[in-house]
């Protein structure tokens, strides 16, 4: 993929995450696609995928996503690492709680190899501890 191809297929997925169109992200993933994620661990495959969106699109709505940066590393795989800011709405259970209807903040970053255009493998790197003191399960005390 060029790099203009990755950068179109970045705004693509993101845009399709805003949108919760889940047939839409689905499609960006190879079959037997890999995701690390710390909410869901390891998850293999688009059935296993699926199950994951439908669970975080559960939790949180409302996504307003700002992507902050693009790297691009196409030697010698097409890889790339998108790092950005989301704000988010908390409306079902996650880590055991139910939703609270809270703003909140996710920010992080993913890290996607591709092959024959689709995400083979995405790592997923993000904030839980400071998207768990936002939704009140932690609390933080100052230094």
């Amino acid at each position: 993929m060029t790099d203009d191809e990755i950068r179109t297929f970045i705004a693509r997925y993101v845009d399709a995450w805003e949108h919760e169109n889940l047939q839409a992200l689905v499609d960006c993933y190879t079959e037997n696609a890999r995701v690390e994620s710390p909410m869901f661990h390891t998850i293999v495959g688009r059935a296993d995928i699926t199950k994951s969106f439908k669970n975080l699109f559960d939790a949180f709505d409302d996504w307003d996503i700002n992507l902050d940066d693009v790297l691009i590393d196409d030697d010698p795989v097409d890889r790339a690492v998108f790092v950005y800011t989301a704000q988010i709405t908390h409306r079902g259970d996650v880590f055991g709680m139910p939703g609270t209807g809270r703003r909140v903040e996710s920010s992080g970053a993913f890290i996607l190899r591709f092959d024959d255009g689709r995400i083979a493998s995405e790592r997923r790197v993000y904030d839980v501890t400071g998207l768990l003191v936002q939704l009140g399960v932690l609390t933080a005390r100052a230094v």
